[in-house]
């Protein structure tokens, strides 16, 4: 009977070793697996496969090289997962030859698309504050949606030249009569068009018209009338150099 209660203590404390090791060894696996996950989801994050990537439509009539545009957002999309587009198309457009950047996610992904639509000149512009022109803001170009931008890089236009203070209410102005001036002079196509207190317009070659600062419309419509007449009785040579001012009441002046 002794040597069965020895036995029956021996048993009991193996039972008891064997029930400590096995908790441990669980909680190691469960750690274990633990790390291998978090492992395996950091090198599946580190996979260039997954990274968010762009891909560009740019307007071919851009002047300026695609990488100025890349290295602009370069902050916000180099090694990224997810990308702020609302952030990324506030930068582009405040590039001033960028008219419209236009950004669409792309299905199943994290992959967008940027449309980069160009600016179109409408008008060159000089500012008439300004006794330089080559002064930073003083020359410009006004868009076909009246918008006045003034980008470090310029081009060559044959675009008429606007003459006007930078604020944004007068440039919009003189976009929209330059419209309505040019609509009402057909085939005579305007050269420079200058608005302070008065409008005054250039007709190529070189037929300069004062107009004033009230019922413009109405002594556009007289000179183009008195025009027509005059290029029946004076030289072209003449006519096409003479300054016309519109302003009084029922007549005008003309000197060549």
């Amino acid at each position: 009977m002794a040597k069965k209660k020895r036995r029956s203590k021996f048993n009991k404390r193996t039972k008891t070793r064997g029930g400590e090791i096995k908790p441990l060894a669980i909680s190691f696996a469960i750690l274990s697996t633990i790390g291998l996950i978090v492992w395996g989801v950091l090198s599946v994050m580190e996979s260039p496969f997954l990274k968010a990537k762009i891909h560009w439509e740019i307007d071919s009539q851009l002047p300026i090289a695609p990488i100025v545009l890349k290295k602009s957002i370069h902050s916000l999309t180099d090694n990224k997962y997810q990308f702020d587009t609302d952030k990324i198309k506030q930068i582009l457009e405040f590039q001033p030859w960028v008219a419209k950047a236009h950004i669409t996610e792309q299905w199943l992904s994290n992959d967008i698309q940027i449309k980069i639509k160009s600016q179109q000149i409408a008008m060159r512009w000089e500012n008439n504050d300004c006794k330089k022109k080559k002064t930073l803001h003083c020359t410009g170009y006004i868009s076909n949606n009246g918008e006045l931008f003034t980008p470090q890089k310029t081009v060559k236009s044959e675009a008429p030249l606007a003459h006007s203070k930078a604020k944004k209410e007068i440039v919009m102005q003189l976009y929209q009569d330059y419209q309505d001036y040019q609509k009402q002079a057909g085939k005579m196509p305007i050269k420079s068009f200058s608005k302070t207190h008065i409008d005054q317009l250039t007709f190529k070659p070189n037929i300069k018209v004062n107009l004033g600062y009230q019922q413009k419309k109405q002594r556009l419509a007289r000179f183009l009338k008195t025009y027509k007449k005059l290029r029946k009785k004076v030289a072209r040579k003449k006519l096409d150099k003479a300054t016309f001012d519109m302003r009084y009441p029922k007549g005008f002046t003309f000197k060549y």
